[in-house]
């Protein structure tokens, strides 16, 4: 059984050069990082590997332990002064991809998770951020664990046995939480336009932020909607408590709503940890090619940074700097490409800030390569790319393009 610390006490296993996976999305173990923060210097040199999405987790260790460095899979504002000194290193890796990393890192000395209070027969529920969990698991040495009261119990979320857990820290505090997002005008049109490509009977999948917000909301009106998807939102939950996702058609988990992990607010957490017809999955099958593709009418709903005229999407930099990672992006939407009847969509505005357009001659830097471009959507349309040629592609994407942009694009291809 394991042994009762407190936070603090972490410091006594995270020594200079221990390889430490933590836990992101809703299941980062605040309490553990805290007291890591706290103990500054003496959990210096050590090595942390997490999955931190952006707007989502904000830790970054080399800002409190001197020597610390970490190994990230996405760009955030946070991370931002590490991975300029190179404290932090990041790799890009489809989400796919990051389970084979942590597969064959080798072992880590230490995880950092958080898991719900045990029921009677002893197992904790990993609660409602599975993802990456499994995998790191499977190749830890040492595993201590934040107990927290606030973390819920999913039914349909993986149950981990006590004994395989050295240490617990027993914890009652609130989950991490997004930052307001609020809608705007242009939001709500490319919502209108890519729920007019949603059929009743599709699978889709999408992440959050201002447009998946208001695709679901636009999705009010349709039915039979099954979701497969490495996040669950509450507007997500908003359609499953409505019937307008249900499940009925999917062909693999039928009735069943597939995530990774979910984020939101408190309420929503709660609510979460009595639905029956959500499934936390790890990566490793969320993101599978071959689970994806057996979706016949999977709807692959994303954004982008930018995108050029023959398709190419950049989804991570900005002038030059990354401030986001690959994430699921291209596993979705190369599954969609696959699947029977499936659909690859990115919805994003026109313009980009300081009067650019986001639709531009040539991206320097491709997340997402042509060959898995299908339909983008702007505020001004939609323009279908699969089967196309490039002068065929270059015609469809600036038609969409903001009006003030569009000859510009057409004597970048003459």
């Amino acid at each position: 059984m394991p042994q009762r610390i407190e936070p603090k006490d972490v410091c006594r296993y995270v020594r200079a050069g221990s390889r430490v996976f933590v836990q992101g999305g809703a299941g980062e173990p605040t309490s553990l990082l805290s007291a890591l923060c706290e103990a500054g210097g003496s959990c210096s040199d050590a090595h942390y590997v997490g999955v931190f999405p952006p707007g989502i987790n904000r830790w970054d260790p080399a800002s409190f332990a001197l020597g610390a460095r970490m190994t990230a899979f996405f760009g955030t504002p946070e991370l931002a002064p590490s991975l300029a000194t190179g404290a932090t290193r990041l790799l890009p890796l489809h989400y796919s991809g990051i389970v084979s990393y942590l597969e064959t890192f080798g072992d880590f000395d230490v995880a950092l998770i958080q898991v719900s209070p045990p029921d009677g027969s002893g197992t904790c529920s990993l609660g409602l951020s599975v993802d990456f969990v499994p995998a790191a698991l499977s190749r830890t040495k040492c595993v201590i664990a934040e107990i927290n009261h606030s973390m819920p119990a999913p039914p349909g979320s993986p149950r981990i046995p006590l004994d395989i857990i050295d240490y617990i820290a027993e914890v009652d505090h609130p989950l991490v939480e997004p930052s307001a997002d609020s809608e705007d005008e242009v939001s709500r049109r490319l919502g209108e336009i890519v729920a007019s490509l949603v059929h009743d009977g599709d699978t889709i999948q999408m992440g959050m932020g201002r447009i998946p917000t208001a695709v679901l909301t636009a999705l009010r009106t349709r039915n039979d909607l099954g979701f497969h998807s490495g996040l669950l939102t509450e507007p997500v939950l908003g359609l499953i408590k409505n019937g307008n996702i249900n499940g009925a058609r999917k062909p693999t988990d039928t009735g069943i709503a597939v995530t990774g992990i979910a984020f939101g607010s408190q309420p929503f957490y709660q609510s979460l940890g009595q639905e029956p017809c959500v499934a936390f999955r790890p990566a490793s099958y969320t993101h599978d090619l071959d689970v994806i593709r057996s979706l016949e009418n999977f709807v692959a709903i994303n954004s982008a940074i930018e995108i050029d005229l023959d398709g190419q999407i950049n989804a991570e930099f900005i002038s030059g700097r990354q401030v986001s990672g690959i994430g699921g992006l291209g596993d979705f939407m190369r599954g969609a490409g696959l699947a029977r009847n499936g659909r690859s969509i990115i919805a994003l505005p026109s313009r980009a800030g300081k009067g650019r357009s986001r639709i531009v001659s040539r991206v320097e830097k491709v997340t997402c390569a042509r060959v898995d471009a299908d339909i983008i959507v702007t505020e001004y349309g939609i323009a279908e790319l699969r089967n196309k040629a490039p002068n065929e592609r270059a015609e469809a994407l600036t038609a969409i393009a903001a009006p003030e942009f569009r000859d510009q694009l057409i004597k970048s291809v003459i």
